[in-house]
């Protein structure tokens, strides 16, 4: 049986460099370049645009949500009660406010 430098002598070469230089478990050998080109376009998150929605202000937009505990065993409520769920709710302004400029950003 033929060797494989018998064989093919630089395939015999190639693997023979490959394997000799010692394999670094501390860190990564190789990263891939990002490619160049146009930037992603950015995403909204789809479970806040399902949630909350902007007021427009007259700074920074203010976002407001439905009610929550409206979803189900409603009949034991009362009609006042369920009159006050009805409405909205202003979300906290700050940090809240700002994360969710950053998750709806496309659609601001």
């Amino acid at each position: 049986m033929l060797g494989l430098g018998a064989w093919r002598p630089s395939l015999a070469a190639a693997w023979r460099t490959a394997t000799a230089q010692p394999l670094h478990t501390s860190s990564v050998a190789w990263i891939a370049p990002r490619p160049s080109g146009p930037k992603l376009k950015l995403k909204s998150h789809s479970g806040a645009k399902k949630r909350f929605f902007p007021v427009m202000g007259a700074s920074s937009p203010k976002f407001k949500r439905a009610s929550t505990n409206k979803q189900h065993l409603n009949s034991g409520m009362s009609r006042v009660r369920l009159a006050r769920l009805r409405g909205q709710q202003v979300v906290a302004t700050g940090p809240v406010s700002k994360m969710l400029r950053r998750l709806l950003a496309p659609r601001l």
